[in-house]
């Protein structure tokens, strides 16, 4: 995947509909969007890598159904929180270090960037369900 400290090109349709808070990134196709520089972790890495895979060769398409569709965003968003958790699973060895991870990307999935689909508890047990299942 290509990095870019740009804005993706779909940035005002963006906010139409999300909450993107400073530090967010995107993935537009092959490419990884961090417009004030961040750095792109191996597990967040891991975490856009799903969403260039479930965009395939449409991202655009695969941008409009995201941002029109709730429950989409939260399948895919799910995925992707999914294997981004089983990667800290095997980097992070001390219980509550992951413990603290895992609250974290909660806390991202079930906030506003997302539309606030769900709640910290529900995002939790799902991205932990799922990443054990």
């Amino acid at each position: 995947m290509r990095i870019k400290n740009d804005w993706p090109p779909n940035i005002e349709e963006i906010r139409k509909v999300l909450e993107p808070p400073k530090g967010t990134v995107f993935t537009y196709g092959d490419t990884i969007y961090a417009p004030g520089g961040e750095t792109i972790e191996p597990h967040l890495m891991k975490h856009e890598e799903t969403h260039e895979r479930q965009q395939g060769k449409d991202p655009e398409g695969w941008w409009d159904k995201y941002l029109k569709d709730p429950q989409f965003r939260l399948e895919q968003e799910l995925e992707a929180y999914s294997n981004q958790y089983s990667y800290a699973k095997v980097i992070i060895r001390d219980r509550n270090a992951l413990a603290k991870f895992l609250f974290e990307i909660a806390r991202d999935l079930a906030g506003p960037i997302y539309g606030n689909i769900l709640t910290h508890g529900e995002a939790e047990s799902k991205i932990k369900n799922r990443a054990n299942g």
